[in-house]
């Protein structure tokens, strides 16, 4: 049986609802049993133990600062632990975000591993595409994965409904800008499109339960007001097919991924960006040995 004839992971009529809303919540992505050992993940890896030797591209915080409160976040975790790149580099997931924009196959382009304790500050709202714009034919998927129950008090992910489909923002505002609500970029975009009252929905997910949203959706989270630390995986795929685009000055965004774009090369290395999923049964033939894949019904 080939990839493409495995039962389809969502429907149309959840693909339709992403359309609409610019996010779909999928429950039950993880199973319950698996997501117990990506807990035990946190705590050695934001100590600096990393099992394949490999550092992360990004790495807040650490349990040594002695700052309570403070939120701890590490991005590039898949080349630093193959317990995590086994779920992060799934095929299953690449196949959801694939089917969701419509596209041949996906190409992970970065991840993300967020602790926030309680007490932790607000995560401005902003929209992913501001920061991932280093690549051609655009577009992007994230997946937002929750291994604690995430929910409204405990810093839980929220969207403002139908914001893909307002104007692009061109200022990318502070991640965690504290001089003002971490809505007021949010709904100074939302005026710029004539949404005067835009729709802010907080969304309660259990463990192993994920959002799929647009790279274009406003998002962020509210403050840990209560005695929980909410933990999360963040996962952000483009079109198989993608390559590096041309440009001649500054853009904002692409910090990460345009650090491996070779001079006079376009070409995404699979070394960096593997893909994950295509419809033709293609996928980065490393991902077999590195970490295999952990969602493999």
């Amino acid at each position: 049986m080939t990839q493409t004839q495995v039962k389809a992971p969502i429907t149309a009529e959840q693909i339709s609802q992403f359309h609409r809303d610019g996010f779909l919540v999928v429950q039950d992505l993880i199973a319950p049993a698996l997501v117990a050992p990506l807990v035990e993940r946190f705590e050695p890896l934001f100590a600096g133990q990393f099992e394949t030797g490999v550092y992360p591209e990004e790495w807040h915080w650490n349990p040594y600062l002695g700052k309570p409160g403070a939120a701890g976040q590490m991005t590039g975790v898949w080349r630093c632990d193959r317990t995590l790149a086994a779920v992060l580099l799934s095929a299953k997931i690449g196949r959801i975000a694939a089917m969701l924009e419509g596209w041949s196959g996906a190409r992970f382009l970065a991840d993300g591993m967020w602790l926030k304790p309680p007490g932790a500050k607000e995560t401005t709202l902003h929209q992913d595409s501001m920061y991932i714009n280093y690549h051609t034919p655009p577009g992007t998927v994230t997946c937002w994965i929750a291994l604690s129950h995430a929910m409204a008090g405990a810093s839980t992910i929220e969207y403002a409904r139908g914001s893909h489909r307002w104007q692009m923002s061109a200022a990318v505002p502070a991640f965690h800008n504290q001089d003002k609500s971490y809505l007021a970029d949010m709904e100074q975009a939302a005026q710029r499109a004539g949404v005067d009252r835009p729709e802010v929905v907080q969304l309660d997910i259990p463990p192993g339960g994920c959002v799929f949203h647009h790279g274009n959706a406003w998002h962020g989270s509210g403050a840990n007001t209560m005695n929980v630390i909410r933990r999360s995986l963040v996962l952000s795929y483009i079109p198989a097919e993608a390559r590096f685009r041309d440009f001649d000055t500054y853009v904002p965004g692409g910090y990460i991924a345009g650090k491996y774009k070779r001079q006079g090369d376009n070409t995404m290395d699979e070394s960096f960006f593997p893909i994950v999923w295509r419809e033709d049964g293609y996928r980065t033939p490393f991902l077999a040995d590195y970490c295999g894949d952990a969602l493999v019904d």
